[in-house]
């Protein structure tokens, strides 16, 4: 008996299906990347409005007029963005002064948080996956985007949606890369059924965009697996 497998007391077999070790990390990596922070190689962010995420930082941090022309937000304004497990809720001065612009940046659908004042948000989290053949899945991946109606159409352009502002900066950004352990994204629904996007409205105070896109994975070592015939 191997009582090192990490499947004791059952015997590992080579059966196509991938385990999914290390997607759960997919949307925090992708709300880290959207906030272009500065890195340990020297990388430093530029203000610069032709830059997707750029965009996305303003319109995200900035609520007032003419978002896009205000000066991008510090990294350290970025971060405060960013959901904190430990303290769901922002019920202290301390807390207060560290996120002065609340919660925006959160990587599940449902969070203990309540929305006390008026802001935009994006959300990101796993949505349907499924396994077209061996080896191989498809991941959903979904940002829910609102903001308050007030805030809809207040950039003082001619781009008047902010929701779909920022759903274009995520599509920017993600389209044409391909990211280290993930892979590339999809935005055609050949790849996967649920892509594309629409209106979100919670007949309330917010209106926003969801927006849905693919990536497919492969689990590390099951590229050199293959017991099936596809033309069989």
């Amino acid at each position: 008996m191997n009582f090192d497998s990490p499947y004791y007391p059952y015997s590992s077999v080579s059966s196509g299906n991938n385990t999914l070790h290390g997607a759960e990390e997919i949307p925090y990596k992708l709300l880290i990347y959207l906030m272009d922070l500065p890195d340990a190689n020297g990388y430093l962010p530029i203000d610069d409005n032709e830059r997707p995420r750029v965009r996305l930082a303003k319109l995200l941090w900035h609520d007032g007029e003419n978002p896009l022309a205000e000066e991008l937000p510090t990294p350290a304004q970025k971060r405060s963005l960013l959901f904190d497990p430990e303290h769901p809720d922002i019920n202290t001065d301390e807390l207060k002064e560290k996120h002065p612009k609340g919660y925006r940046l959160l990587w599940q659908k449902l969070i203990g948080q309540s929305q006390i004042v008026a802001q935009s948000l994006l959300k990101c989290y796993i949505g349907r996956i499924f396994s077209p053949r061996p080896f191989h899945t498809t991941i959903g991946i979904r940002f829910d985007i609102s903001t308050n109606v007030n805030y809809e159409s207040n950039t003082r352009t001619d781009r008047y949606s902010r929701a779909f502002n920022m759903e274009q900066a995520i599509r920017e950004s993600l389209a044409p890369i391909n990211m280290t352990g993930i892979g590339a994204f999809s935005f055609l629904r050949s790849d996967h059924p649920d892509n594309g996007s629409y209106i979100l409205w919670d007949e309330g105070q917010n209106i926003g965009r969801t927006l849905h896109c693919s990536v497919d994975w492969v689990d590390p070592g099951a590229e050199d697996t293959e017991p099936f015939c596809y033309s069989c």
